[in-house]
């Protein structure tokens, strides 16, 4: 009886970590566009309607980056998402140091790499280019 119940509980620990997973397309679709050398560590799942009035990003959150890693941020998005998805990071001061959207050229990326020079905790800020309605992942991995 003792190895018939241990037996089940394997089985049953072993169907969740099987099929607990998510089996979001969109995850598994920013996984796939951040590239083998990228090790996953955190999702951030975004979904915004169109805003009333031009303001900052809407969708902030506080994360802790360490000194002279390697960061990759994936930016994806749904088919019928209106806007491309922008990153933003602001340090303690509220000073942003760096963006996935270039204002010179005027284009969103939806991959980049960020190499942070300094540990603390920063902001990172999501919205859609020119604050259309959309929903999308933004997706931190760090770099091998």
């Amino acid at each position: 009886m003792k190895n018939f119940l241990i037996t089940l509980s394997l089985l049953l620990i072993t169907g969740y970590f099987t099929f607990g997973q998510s089996t979001d397309p969109l995850i598994s679709k920013c996984l796939a566009s951040a590239g083998s050398e990228a090790k996953y560590l955190k999702d951030f799942r975004i979904q915004l309607g169109k805003a009333s009035e031009q303001g900052g990003l809407r969708y902030k959150a506080n994360i802790s980056l360490w000194k002279d890693m390697k960061y990759r941020f994936t930016m994806c998005c749904t088919d019928d998402s209106k806007g491309q998805l922008i990153l933003n990071i602001t340090d303690e001061t509220n000073k942003v140091v760096f963006s996935s959207f270039d204002q010179k050229t005027g284009k969103a990326y939806s991959s980049v790499d960020f190499t942070c020079n300094k540990s603390g905790i920063y902001q990172i800020g999501f919205d859609f280019s020119n604050q259309e309605q959309g929903s999308g992942v933004g997706m931190i991995s760090l770099i091998k």
